[in-house]
């Protein structure tokens, strides 16, 4: 009993075992969030979801507002990773007053007041958005997550974004 015992503490303790497969894993996944999805590209200062949002609200964009539960959803269609990770970008985009004009309670992110519920909410792109952020000749397209749609790698900006809006959020913990 105790030889098996000795084993797998033997196992766990070190880096080719057990314990050294889960920190191996966790750097990998801990890497592919940070450069995948937690920072903003250079080339457009968007981070992938925030892409995917604007990317979806000028699909919908006929100049009035929408609610933010069908941006929310209309966004799906290329955000693999929930309607909540969408909905906290939305806002934080909305709340910053440059890509995304908004209608009702937005929150306040100098209180930390909460946003209301998207089924209360609206939104629309500015017109700076439209007019900096989206260029069909020059945006390179890439398959979505379910290869059913196609979303842009980067948005063509013609504003430098990332310095205007900084970068903030969380990534792994």
């Amino acid at each position: 009993m105790s030889a098996a015992k000795n084993k797998l503490s033997e196992i766990t303790s070190n880096d080719s075992g057990l314990g050294g497969q889960y920190k191996t894993w966790f750097l990998d996944y801990a890497s592919y969030v940070i450069l995948e999805r937690a920072v903003p590209a250079i080339e457009d200062g968007l981070k992938p979801v925030q892409r995917r949002i604007l990317h979806a609200m000028k699909e919908m964009d006929d100049g009035r507002f929408n609610k933010v539960a069908n941006i929310i959803g209309q966004s799906m269609q290329y955000h693999p990773h929930g309607d909540a990770s969408i909905g906290d970008a939305l806002v934080n985009l909305g709340q910053k007053e440059l890509l995304i004009e908004t209608q009702g309670n937005w929150g306040d992110i100098r209180t930390g007041d909460d946003a209301a519920a998207p089924r209360y909410i609206e939104a629309r792109l500015s017109k700076f958005a439209l007019e900096v952020a989206f260029n069909a000749k020059t945006t390179k397209w890439q398959l979505s997550y379910d290869g059913r749609k196609n979303e842009p790698v980067t948005l063509p900006m013609k504003f430098p974004l990332l310095l205007a809006q900084g970068a903030d959020g969380i990534a792994v913990g």
